[in-house]
């Protein structure tokens, strides 16, 4: 599992390099953890709560794979004679109502704490947590995280009962990820109960379900076997891998059991029908295989690795899909435990249905043709309003602590997320030269008139002290935002969690504003960065590449299905059951005021695998049925009566496992059952409805007799290829 952010989005580019270079000089602010405490009386400055404040920052100090605690009792401030005296004394006895009171005063005056550290109704500080180098690795992190609420829960237990919670960059990343694992876990598991009874109830037939289930379930483990093997995390993006095998093994399985039920009614031997069955349907089934790893294996183009990443992941799952399938499902259903009426009964009024809804379609061609082309014209028109948006709280329980504390932080300390302004100054001046304090202090400005008014550099110190102070002072103190021997320095501020959309006009803001600094001084060097950057900007290039890779996948799916059938019109054709679905959901992306993240993209690559298999098994049933005396009209029906039931058993066994999704706790993952929901029964409306009015209209307005630009005749099944014969 790699649940890295860090290494989902990462480029060989420019932004990388300066973000490795931050880390190694200044510290990686991304390994810091933010512990929220808050004083249940309503002030960290009564009662017991500073002391137990303080002994929590001296426990977790110690806690194994933590490299340092910053808090509020680190800051120092000036005292008598130019020395520096801690904001909040230490004492081995509490502190007397006085001192308290002065301490509470200067801390709420502090330009190092106020805002910072402490809050301004000083009800909750911020201790903040730095992890060693590696402890925030995958591997790593869930012990270290478990080492420290280990000692968070212990505090909690004090007389003044303080109100702990743990958030930050690690720690947000590893309590999504759990929490993703565990609703997948659960709302999968759910629904593949569900989808298991529903197929028993339907086909009267546990065995069936058997033969139908067991198959695309090893398709998946497989799928994940072969990440495994290759040496592929899993992250967000290759985690949906085994869901495409799943969707796309289940519709094929299911296809096959239909053929097989079908000859065993005419009275054929159940050995007969399964080697029939992989005749007529195994060749359509490769076919998808085929053709679902051609279009994703066209995602190397991408930009980003972690894309292109996927593509080839996907790709193979498309692969042991199909091999899963095609090897067991016939397997299972020969043996003397399945075959035979042992497979169950078909659905009759799934069939009926799927005939209604093509002869309605077979009657009503012209106008349905017309009504669904402007209906997708309309739907991609309403798709460009698309935005990507990603939201971190979007990837955590709604009610979690987790979720309670970044809100918390964002509204009363700027954020939990760091970035950075990286000042580079000619190296003929001191690190402590007052044009360097002053370049700071406009960096500061700038920050402060985009919004950002939480941020730090060693001018913030400065500015506290007196000149005899300021020329006293040490690089090593501050080791963490200034750097002498290469002439840098850093700014540090904190966002909060507003999404990426609104986060990259705050960063073009500054941008703007730092290139008015570099245009004043050109021998310097102002420049934006953090993970907080990258990733706001790499996301959308990230949702960029899969919208745009999904398009090629099209393209090249259309492509392969107009050689694949020897026919330019069958591709052309055979584009619009296969884009209207996605247009729908695109659509309801947008009706819906949601915004493109990476797990909504991954609901167009299912979508897109569950349409092209449907698409595949129509046409190669209209093209065993179409000879010179039957009509297109005939065929179509004729090979619907063949594929419907399966098609609309496979859709609302699909519909029923992703609806148990929907109501996970997570936002992105009930979003995801929502969206596949709507894409699956898209998908069926248009293989069932619009792909026969397509064929029937463009069959009518055929004027040349080449067999290139009409449907084929008959056809002969070699393999995985269709090979159409006049």
């Amino acid at each position: 599992m790699d649940d890295d952010l860090q290494g989902l989005l990462r480029r060989n580019d420019n932004d990388f390099q300066l973000l490795d270079e931050v880390a190694s000089r200044f510290g990686d602010a991304d390994r810091e953890c933010i512990v929220l405490a808050t004083a249940h009386s309503g002030d960290l400055f009564e009662g017991p709560a500073l002391v137990e404040l303080r002994q929590l920052c001296d426990s977790l100090a110690h806690v194994d794979g933590v490299d340092s605690v910053r808090s509020i009792f680190d800051i120092r401030r000036q005292g008598a004679a130019g020395s520096l005296l801690p904001i909040i004394p230490h004492t081995h006895n509490a502190l007397d109502q006085k001192a308290l009171a002065a301490a509470k005063t200067r801390a709420a005056n502090h330009p190092l704490i106020a805002g910072h550290l402490l809050s301004a109704d000083t009800s909750s500080s911020l201790l903040v947590v730095r992890l060693a180098a590696q402890a925030d690795a995958s591997a790593h992190l869930n012990a270290v995280l478990g080492h420290i609420e280990g000692v968070l829960a212990v505090a909690r237990t004090g007389p003044a009962a303080l109100d702990l919670k743990l958030t930050g960059l690690p720690a947000l990343r590893n309590q999504a990820s759990q929490a993703l694992r565990r609703d997948m876990l659960i709302f999968n598991s759910l629904g593949l109960a569900m989808a298991v009874l529903l197929s028993a109830t339907v086909a009267r037939s546990l065995r069936s379900t058997v033969v139908a289930c067991v198959p695309p379930f090893v398709g998946a483990v497989w799928a994940m076997g072969i990440l495994g093997l290759l040496g592929v995390p899993v992250n967000i993006l290759t985690s949906v891998v085994p869901s495409l095998a799943l969707v796309v093994g289940t519709c094929d399985s299911i296809h096959f059991i239909e053929d097989m039920r079908r000859s065993v009614r005419r009275g054929m031997n159940p050995l007969a029908a399964s080697s029939g069955a992989m005749q007529r349907v195994g060749a359509a089934c490769g076919l998808t295989s085929l053709v679902t790893a051609i279009g994703f294996a066209s995602l190397a183009a991408a930009r980003i690795e972690a894309v292109r990443t996927f593509g080839m992941a996907a790709a193979a799952g498309a692969i042991a899909s199909f091999a899963a399938v095609t090897l067991l499902t016939p397997l299972l259903a020969s043996t003397p435990f399945c075959r035979g009426m042992r497979l169950g009964r078909s659905s009759r009024l799934a069939g009926r249905a799927a005939n209604l809804m093509t002869a309605f379609s077979i009657r009503h061609a012209r106008p349905i043709v017309a009504s669904g082309c402007l209906s997708l014209v309309l739907l991609a028109i309403t798709c460009l309003g698309i935005d990507a948006d990603n939201r971190i709280a979007d990837a955590l329980p709604r009610e979690a602590p987790a979720s309670q504390a970044l809100a918390h932080v964002d509204r009363e300390f700027g954020g939990a997320m760091g970035m950075n302004v990286v000042v580079q100054w000619p190296s003929d001046l001191g690190w402590l030269d007052p044009s360097v304090l002053n370049a700071l202090a406009k960096v500061h400005a700038v920050l402060d008139h985009c919004g950002l008014r939480s941020s730090l550099s060693f001018a913030t110190v400065a500015g506290t002290l007196s000149d005899r102070a300021i020329r006293d002072l040490t690089p090593d103190a501050f080791r963490d935002m200034v750097d002498p021997e290469s002439h840098t320095a850093i700014v540090r501020a904190r966002v909060s969690d507003m999404g990426s959309r609104a986060l990259e006009k705050v960063y073009d803001n500054i941008d703007a504003g730092l290139a008015s600094l570099q245009t004043a001084q050109p021998d310097w060097q102002f420049k934006l960065t953090g993970m907080s950057v990258v990733s706001t900007r790499n996301i959308r290039q990230l949702v960029r590449d899969l919208g745009s890779s999904l398009l090629l996948e099209v393209v090249v799916i259309g492509g392969i299905l107009s050689l694949v059938f020897r026919s330019a019109l069958i591709g052309a054709i055979s584009l619009i059951p296969n884009v209207f679905p996605l247009a729908v959901i695109g659509a309801w992306v947008v009706v819906s005021g949601r915004s493109l993240d990476p797990a909504t993209v991954i609901v167009f690559n299912i979508c897109l695998g569950l349409a092209v298999d449907d698409t595949v098994h129509v046409l190669s049933a209209i093209a065993r049925h179409r000879h010179e005396s039957i009509s297109i009209a005939s065929a179509v029906r004729r090979a619907v009566a063949e594929t419907g039931n399966a098609i609309v058993i496979g859709s609302i066994v699909l519909a029923v496992g992703f609806a148990a999704v929907t109501i996970s706790s997570v936002p992105s993952l009930a979003g995801f059952g929502t969206l596949a929901c709507a894409a699956i029964a898209a998908a069926s409306v248009a293989e069932l409805m619009l792909l026969p009015a397509l064929l029937v209209v463009s069959d009518s307005l055929s004027t040349a007799t080449d067999s290139t630009s009409r449907l084929p005749k008959t056809h002969t099944l070699s393999q995985s290829t269709v090979w159409i014969q006049k």
